[in-house]
């Protein structure tokens, strides 16, 4: 068009030169405006091409947008049958090309729910005619419905009439999965943080409670109208001195995820231990709140602390202390679990059927007297036989001791609680452990009853363990009968000793006079009550730090550091008198002992010359009072046979004279009649022995019983033997009951082959027997005694015996006589 109008100026331009006649300057100078204009024109034209490239250009690029751009633009006509779509939205509803999808009606191709587009058209109406953010549910091409966010308007056309709707989808189906994820999970948060069976508190930035669970309420004892908005570090769940702690949780919480054990408090006051979570709430990568868990380790904490007392204690046990350190160990650790103010230990023995308390601690009794296991009702008591726990108050306790199941002992008071569990060792109860309050009725309960069950078993191991040690370790260096040291350790501690600054250094020996004859007569048992009575005394004259020991079966031996020569002989002579002035009964265990000591003072002596030394000078005084030691052994006898039975002693007596008389018709020498005396007076010592049922049995014996009674020619034979001044006539003790014919006992021994005392004895003693009263015989005269004794001559008598016998008599008759 440019150029048509170019092409008529130039027209112009030359009719104008042919009219006007102008001259050569003039029409070159047009011509070189209308040059000038050509080229005006012709920038005009290349100006215009450039637009129209540009223009190009723009509805190319705005094509490109308008197909490219990430939402979907839709235009519509008023019936809603798709006019214009871009690529994203072709795409987008799964169609192939654009012409797939224009014509397509909103309604019935693209929604879900058909009605939903009258919704649409109502709301859009409602806004007159622009709508932001609406959504929607469309579908695609298969079906597939898809979560639409639109903002459209109507449009209108040329003429301004309404032609339709115009505007934007954008797909959020995605981000509504994620927002129904989201709410699924904030429901799930929800849900898990209200139900949670821990305890749950949801705090802002500040430590300001803004949500807990059920649980939190229930651990501290508040609700949640009572604690929310309260700052969590306002001393609420702390002690007060755990507040600045808290504080400092409270900031670390927002940092990063932290466990820490700590201690709390509930609203009633009580503290408890508890294991504290907290985990930050990041938004935007900024902390502006945090959970916090509380869980309450109160259990953990008793089982963990109930383990360490369980390892304590076998510690305690395995450790090198005392059984009375073991007790204080243990009252030690079950403090640490119970009030265990007022504690004891008590252990039985079914043996001695007693029950000993070996450690107790007590703010009203300070004695605790050995009770008797079998008759005796006390709780103690019940809980060693039944071998179950029991706990009872001062209530309980009236209503069974009227009942008279139980029968109270210690002290009680009106706010009394007494707790006891038995102490077991697999089903064997060897005691009981105590606790008790006098001013708390309310202190145990049944969980302090699973406490104390808990570590009954391991107190009741270490108690055994450490009491067999200690009674290994005292039988190895102590005397199992006396309770004294034993040579072992006596020898060691002489080893100890014998060095310059403990001198100087006395060793005292002594020795049991007669033990064995003791043995053989009465029993070990009484030579053992002998040697206990013995030790007791030893130790009543000994001085604290003196070491006694029995090191042999009558020796005994006594250390005494810095003890002068003249100190121990002083000792001994204090030991010689306690014993002479000995009253026990009877008589038999009185002491009779011999003593030696020496003394180390100058040069060193090993301790194989002390004890030798010591040993000889102990020998020395035995020879020195040997007389002594046999009267004394022939009175305790003597005296034994008159309390058992006055006739025996009365008997004795009688046959001396008879004895003598008769020994000395024979021609006995003076020794000879010495032992016939000493014959009369022992010969049926030996009835010590004998049980007192057969003994003064009041009718015949039994055959069995008569072997019983024979018994006492052997007894009285192992005496006289063990007793140097008695062995000269044990053989006639032991023979006296022989008959000439053979027929007696002990071994059937026959004539002259019995020992001349015996057939002497044999001769007088039944002749006085027969006159005397016997527990199973009533006794004859003199005359028919004698018509006896005759009778039996050569028989049960030596018949030359007899007759000088019967001669004697009847002299001593006719004397009497005149």
């Amino acid at each position: 068009m440019a150029q048509v109008d170019a092409q008529v100026d130039i027209v112009s331009t030359g009719e104008r030169m042919e009219d006007r006649d102008k001259d050569k300057e003039q029409l070159q100078n047009e011509l070189m405006g209308l040059h000038k204009k050509i080229d005006e024109l012709e920038q005009v034209k290349a100006s215009q091409k450039q637009t129209k490239k540009k223009l190009a250009k723009s509805e190319e690029l705005y094509q490109t947008l308008f197909e490219n751009m990430p939402a979907v633009y839709y235009r519509a006509d008023v019936a809603g049958n798709i006019l214009m779509m871009n690529s994203t939205g072709v795409k987008l509803f799964g169609y192939d090309l654009p012409r797939d999808i224009i014509g397509k009606n909103l309604a019935k191709d693209l929604y879900y729910i058909p009605k939903d587009r009258k919704k649409f058209l109502e709301e859009l109406k409602k806004r007159k005619g622009i709508i932001k953010d609406y959504e929607v549910i469309l579908k695609k091409r298969d079906g597939t419905p898809i979560t639409i966010s639109t903002s459209s308007h109507y449009y209108y056309d040329e003429e301004g009439d309404f032609a339709g709707v115009e505007g934007v989808f954008v797909d959020i189906t995605e981000r509504k999965k994620a927002e129904e994820n989201l709410r699924k999970s904030q429901q799930e948060f929800a849900s898990l943080f209200k139900s949670n069976p821990e305890a749950l508190v949801y705090l802002d930035e500040k430590g300001t409670i803004l949500d807990v669970n059920l649980r939190f309420c229930e651990l501290f004892g508040y609700s949640l109208k009572e604690i929310k908005g309260r700052n969590i570090d306002d001393g609420m769940i702390h002690s007060s001195d755990k507040i600045k702690e808290g504080k400092i949780l409270t900031i670390k919480g927002l940092k990063g995820y932290l466990n820490y054990e700590t201690i709390r408090k509930k609203k009633d006051g009580t503290l408890f231990p508890v294991s504290i979570s907290a985990t930050p709430l990041l938004i935007g990568g900024q902390a502006r709140g945090e959970i916090g868990i509380y869980i309450d380790i109160s259990e953990r904490k008793q089982n963990e602390t109930m383990q360490q007392v369980l390892y304590n204690i076998s510690q305690a046990a395995n450790s090198p202390i005392s059984l009375k350190q073991l007790y204080k160990a243990i009252h030690k650790e079950l403090g640490t679990i119970i009030d265990a103010t007022n504690f004891y230990i008590a252990l039985a023995d079914e043996k001695k059927d007693k029950i000993y308390f070996p450690y107790y601690v007590d703010e009203k009794d300070d004695n605790f007297p050995v009770l008797k296991l079998s008759s005796n009702n006390t709780p103690t008591t019940y809980v060693i036989r039944s071998g179950q726990p029991f706990l009872i108050n001062r209530k309980q306790l009236n209503g069974m001791v009227t009942q008279g199941a139980l029968t109270p002992w210690g002290t009680v008071a009106d706010k009394s609680i007494w707790l006891g569990v038995p102490l077991k060792i697999e089903d064997k109860t060897i005691g009981a452990m105590v606790a008790q309050s006098y001013t708390n009725p309310n202190l145990y309960s049944e969980s302090d009853i699973r406490l104390m069950e808990f570590v009954s078993s391991q107190v009741a191991t270490a108690i055994e363990r450490k009491s067999s040690e200690e009674k290994i370790k005292h039988l190895s260096f102590h005397d199992a009968l006396t309770g004294l040291y034993n040579r072992a350790y006596f020898e060691e501690e002489l080893e100890r000793y014998n060095f310059p600054r403990y001198y100087p250094l006395s060793v005292v020996m002594l020795d049991v006079n007669g033990l064995k004859v003791i043995n053989d007569t009465f029993g070990h048992f009484e030579g053992d009550r002998l040697l206990q009575h013995l030790s007791q005394v030893l130790t009543s004259v000994s001085r604290q730090g003196d070491i006694l020991a029995r090191i042999g079966g009558d020796e005994f031996a006594i250390l005494l550091p810095s003890t002068t020569s003249e100190e121990a002989h002083k000792f001994c002579e204090r030991i010689k008198k306690v014993c002479q002035q000995d009253k026990i009964e009877p008589i038999y265990l009185r002491l009779n002992i011999s003593l030696g000591c020496t003394t180390q003072e100058g040069e060193y002596k090993d301790i194989n010359s002390l004890l030798k030394e010591a040993d000889r000078n102990m020998y020395q005084d035995k020879l020195f009072n040997g007389k002594s030691r046999e009267k004394h052994f022939l009175e305790a006898f003597r005296i034994v046979l008159a309390e058992r039975d006055p006739h025996t002693s009365d008997h004795a007596q009688r046959l001396q004279g008879l004895a003598l008389s008769l020994g000395k018709r024979v021609g006995l020498t003076e020794y000879q009649l010495g032992n016939l005396k000493l014959l009369a007076l022992l010969h049926d010592m030996g009835k010590i022995g004998i049980p007192d049922s057969i003994l003064f049995k009041t009718y015949i014996l039994t055959p069995s019983e008569w072997e019983k009674m024979r018994e006492h020619s052997h007894i009285g034979y192992r005496m006289a033997k063990n007793i140097p001044d008695f062995a000269p006539i044990a053989q006639e003790i032991l023979y006296h009951h022989e008959q000439w014919d053979g027929k007696g006992y002990p071994d059937g021994l026959k004539g002259e082959k019995i020992p001349l005392l015996s057939r002497i004895i044999s001769i007088v003693d039944a002749y006085d027997v027969m006159q005397s009263r016997c527990p199973y015989k009533g006794s004859i005269s003199k005359t028919e005694a004698l018509k006896e004794i005759k009778r039996c001559a050569g028989t049960q008598f030596d018949p030359q015996l007899v007759e000088i016998f019967l001669k004697i008599v009847k002299n001593n008759a006719s004397r009497e006589r005149k």
